[in-house]
């Protein structure tokens, strides 16, 4: 351990944790979110809880945020996965690891024409690689692309919707959006054509709280899982609803609706993420900051160069510029729980 490192665990220390604490060794390791997250300090990635404490000492090239029980992390140029006290799983082997949902992540090797397949949660390859393209695990399907054309597969790896589509989305409250020769439409777990709109859909997001957004020659709007349009197409931009609220862009402005197409966060900010855990994310001029979905006002008296969504608690921020980047933690009053470092 470099002087650098040893002075910022030395730092931290100070502040009364004890070494055992502060390393991780108590029984409630993830803190009382559960949850661990990635840190960069002195060049080197690990992970800390809730409450800041590292507990898995920082030692990788690269970290990925925790799902299943599992991360991936990467170590001379490959990934592998380790569970939440830092053992390797899966040896680090693979140049594309995915995050594990329903029990199984996507990997592919390192061969120029190596393919998809899909690990298990004990690091065991229990789907062969066989695909040129692989999604995540939504609802007992994941998309994988077979010949250039896109279809999907069940958990043991069965081809259970041919692969005749162009593109395809994760299945999403029983139906996903899939790209045929005449444009965008949805299909239900069988692979029943459940939504077909009589106008040629550009684009299609997935749906979440009954709605979906989807683009046409008009812009983005939204319709529900009848088909039925329940906010016209006028945006430039329009994510997925979270909390009951969206992100839509007009005039290269971002503002929040309801799903009755009703802005009611209007600050026209610069750029905008989707609520979680009552907070977002928002770009203000050059600066980022966080903003109340009870209050709509700014509810961090803090500026970061980006912010990602609250997780457990915590939102990921960052200070400076690409070259001299520093990752940390705020909680919901906008104080550090890991002040950001690199």
């Amino acid at each position: 351990m470099n002087r650098l490192r040893f002075l910022a665990l030395a730092a931290l220390l100070m502040t009364g944790l004890t070494a055992c604490d502060f390393l991780g060794g108590d029984d409630d390791e993830a803190g009382a979110s559960g949850l661990l997250y990635p840190v960069l300090l002195d060049g080197k990635w690990g992970y800390i809880n809730a409450e800041g404490r590292i507990t898995i000492v920082p030692e990788f090239d690269n970290a990925r945020d925790f799902s299943e029980g599992l991360a991936a992390v990467q170590v001379g140029g490959v990934w592998g996965y380790v569970n939440d006290r830092g053992q390797l799983v899966a040896p680090p082997q693979y140049q594309v690891a995915g995050r594990f949902s329903e029990g199984r992540a996507f990997v592919r090797g390192t061969g120029l024409e190596d393919l998809y397949g899909y690990l298990d949660t004990e690091g065991n390859p229990v789907i062969p690689p066989a695909f040129e393209l692989a999604q995540a695990f939504s609802e007992g399907l994941a998309a994988v692309r077979v010949d250039s054309r896109w279809g999907y597969i069940d958990r043991q790896g069965n081809m259970v919707i041919e692969p005749k589509y162009s593109d395809a989305r994760p299945f999403s409250e029983g139906l996903a959006a899939v790209e045929g020769l005449e444009g965008w439409i949805y299909i239900d777990t069988d692979g029943a054509v459940a939504i077909n709109p009589t106008f040629t859909i550009e684009a299609a997001g997935d749906f979440v709280e009954g709605v979906a957004p989807y683009l046409t020659n008009a812009g983005w709007g939204y319709f529900d899982k009848n088909g039925n349009v329940v906010v016209p197409p006028r945006f430039s931009e329009a994510g997925a609803f979270a909390e009951g609220l969206a992100v839509v862009s007009e005039d290269e402005r971002y503002n929040y609706i309801n799903k009755r197409g009703d802005v009611v966060i209007a600050s026209e900010f610069n750029e905008a993420r989707p609520f979680s855990e009552g907070m977002a994310a928002i770009r203000i001029n050059s600066n980022w900051t966080y903003v109340s979905k009870k209050t709509g006002r700014i509810a961090v008296d803090r500026e970061f160069s980006r912010a990602e969504d609250f997780q457990g608690r915590l939102a990921r921020v960052y200070l400076g510029t690409d070259a001299n980047r520093r990752l940390g933690y705020i909680d919901r009053t906008g104080a550090y729980v890991w002040y950001p470092t690199n």
